[in-house]
């Protein structure tokens, strides 16, 4: 492939573009020990001569041919890549990289490295995420190229104190031993320099924002006595969990603060963020501003707002909901009210951020589900204001170390205890075929309880492994009858998905199969089933948030994950779910697997702005990364340090700070 049809694959405009595309993982060639070639979930490495080769064709592409390794025949398969059947010569000596499948007694080949390559010679193949049609011969090629010819322009990112400081070799050594290193110390050289340019950039990016808050003077002058906030609380009918009542005086103690306050709240799901976003309300109220709670979904600010109705019932308190499905004359109407200061909470999904909203006083805007939205997306809430305060909410938590770097521009609150009865939620991976699914479901009809059957896509696509909510949904209603079963996904009308959700919170429908849609703000509290087709298609923390649907009775509950497929590290992910409840660990987990989300742009999701580094393998370097980002913002006199400060500000076009 010619060099310019792979730079326009990478959508790479820079030979650096080139550079920073990493290997996603990298093969150490040892051969594996004889007792230990039948271990399955682990790289098995094999060398010897092949013989047997057959090509079989099914729906499938199959590859079949025998291997003698330590005077020992193995049978080995390549699945879906045909091409090596003109790569594969009989007797010919190679290396293999596969996967044991006790099953059929026979390895699956993931990777085949001929007699002759230079990577058995230093142990070590990095192996690229490439687009489709770019080998990793052509693309390793390329880089060898660039690496050859543009030497004289590689020069180093970090500071010159920063490189002395650590001892770290230079940019051109970092990526000729990150792309081609010679053994495990020039790797571990190599990606030393690229994680700790990562680290400090975020850490330096961060400090700058949190520094650019603390700049910010906030235009509200009357202080909360917290006084009046413990009253109102203790005349609720319930008692607060210690972690709530914490995070409550945290949260006020910010808000009297004359900086603008920028916390987040964090718990897993069922420790009462709600009640905790709705005191917060209360407490805004009382210094005479207006407060603003925007939830990503319809039915979730919905709800919220149907517990604030219930919570502030004997308060003269003026709350409203603002959705876009309502109608203009009711949408003008409440804008009117808002401007005028008639309004004391409006809770709603993205259209409280629309342009044409206006406020009188806003003074404290909370954002749920904050993973849901961008950086943007927050910034067009927070400057309905004049300078109000953030509280962003996620059932998503972070241990406390790992918290403490990744929202190191935010203060963080954490709910660790549950208000009520724990749920009893016991979670099980199997295979569609198993019978405990159908079982289940009749046994959840039987005793009149609601049924989640989730699914990562609407449509049948006729590509891929991932089952469809329609396929789904009409081997369900066959199954057990139009009458118990509902269907639910994005597409649908805002009035049909209401209309359907009112239908199986009532009772009326026991089965909803729905896409990810009900991950926030579905509260059936009797649900007591969760199926999940094709699980390993979504996040640990996804799919423990899926399961906090079911069993919020503190009555038992069934989560049954889904997968038919044979890559036991997918399987072991979700093995690790079924096996542990506890939020902070499941994310930590996750955050190692799938990404942290972008700092600055609008995606929260699991692409992450972080390359090589990551948050939870990698906290010394973070650690350190924070510590000289405070010396560089204190000694912004070092041309040097100046120099890389304002490079990094180009980054953050959401924040300026002169």
């Amino acid at each position: 492939m010619k060099q310019e049809d792979i730079l326009l694959k990478l959508n790479a405009l820079y030979d650096t573009d080139v550079l920073e595309h990493f290997p996603k993982e990298y093969l150490y060639l040892y051969n594996t020990p004889i007792d230990k070639i039948e271990e399955e979930g682990k790289d098995i490495i094999v060398f010897g001569s092949i013989s047997d080769i057959k090509s079989i064709r099914t729906p499938l592409s199959i590859i079949r041919f025998k291997i003698n390794y330590l005077n020992k025949v193995l049978s080995c398969a390549i699945f879906n890549q045909p091409f090596y059947i003109n790569v594969l010569k009989k007797f010919n000596k190679y290396c293999l990289v596969c996967r044991y499948k006790k099953k059929t007694k026979s390895y699956i080949v993931r990777y085949v490295i001929k007699e002759d390559s230079p990577y058995l010679r230093t142990k070590i193949k990095p192996i690229y995420t490439l687009p489709k049609g770019v080998s990793q011969l052509d693309f390793i090629n390329l880089i060898e190229g660039i690496l050859i010819q543009k030497s004289q322009y590689i020069t180093n990112k970090l500071p010159k104190k920063i490189c002395d400081k650590y001892k770290f070799e230079d940019r051109y050594l970092a990526f000729k031993d990150v792309h081609f290193p010679l053994n495990e110390d020039a790797l571990k050289r190599g990606l030393r320099v690229f994680k700790y340019e990562e680290a400090l950039q975020y850490s330096l990016a961060t400090s700058v924002i949190k520094k650019y808050r603390n700049l910010i003077k906030k235009q509200v002058t009357t202080l909360i006595d917290i006084n009046e906030v413990d009253t109102f609380i203790n005349k609720l009918t319930f008692k607060l969990t210690g972690d709530q009542l914490n995070a409550i005086h945290e949260i006020v103690f910010d808000m009297n603060k004359t900086q603008i306050m920028n916390r987040l709240l964090q718990g897993d799901v069922g420790t009462g963020k709600t009640l905790v976003a709705l005191c917060a309300l209360y407490a805004n109220y009382l210094r005479h501003g207006q407060g603003a709670l925007l939830a990503p979904t319809k039915i979730l600010a919905q709800q919220h707002y149907e517990n604030a109705c219930k919570l502030f019932k004997d308060t003269p308190i003026k709350i409203k909901f603002l959705a876009g499905n309502l109608k203009t004359k009711e949408k003008d109407k409440i804008n009117k009210l808002l401007e005028s200061g008639e309004i004391d909470i409006i809770i709603g999904t993205h259209t409280l951020m629309s342009q044409n909203i206006k406020y009188k006083n806003l003074t404290l805007s909370i954002i749920d589900e904050q993973q849901n939205f961008g950086v943007e997306q927050r910034n067009a809430l927070i400057n309905k204001g004049m300078n109000a305060d953030l509280l962003m909410m996620t059932a998503t938590p972070i241990p406390r170390t790992l918290s403490k770097i990744i929202n190191n521009d935010m203060d963080v609150s954490s709910l660790n205890e549950f208000p009520s009865k724990k749920r009893n939620v016991k979670t099980m991976v199997v295979q569609s075929v198993d019978k405990i699914i159908n079982k289940a479901i009749l046994r959840a009809l039987e005793i009149k309880r609601q049924v989640f059957i989730v699914a990562p896509k609407i449509i049948e696509t006729g590509t891929g492994k991932k089952i469809s909510v329609e396929t789904i949904f009409a081997q369900m209603a066959t199954e057990y009858g139009e009458d118990n079963v509902a269907l639910l996904h994005g597409k649908m009308k805002e009035e049909e998905r209401n209309k359907i959700y009112d239908e199986f919170k009532s009772g009326e429908k026991l089965i909803l199969v729905a896409t990810s849609i009900i991950e926030v703000g579905i509260d059936i509290p009797h649900a007591c089933l969760m199926v999940i087709y094709s699980a390993s298609t979504f996040g640990l923390s996804s799919l423990h948030q899926l399961r906090g649907r079911i069993g919020r009775d503190g009555e038992s509950a069934l989560a049954l994950l889904v997968y038919d497929d044979d890559d036991q590290e997918n399987y072991e992910r979700l093995k690790y779910l079924a096996d542990n409840e506890d939020g902070y660990n499941i994310a930590k987990y996750d955050l190692i697997h799938r990404g942290s989300g972008s700092l600055t742009g609008s995606n929260q999701s699991g692409d992450s702005d972080l390359k090589v580094a990551n948050f939870a393998n990698d906290q010394v370097i973070f650690e350190y990364a924070i510590k000289d980002s405070v010396e560089i913002l204190e000694n912004l006199d070092d041309v040097d340090y100046r120099i890389y400060y304002s490079n990094v500000l180009k980054n953050l076009s959401d924040y300026k700070l002169d």
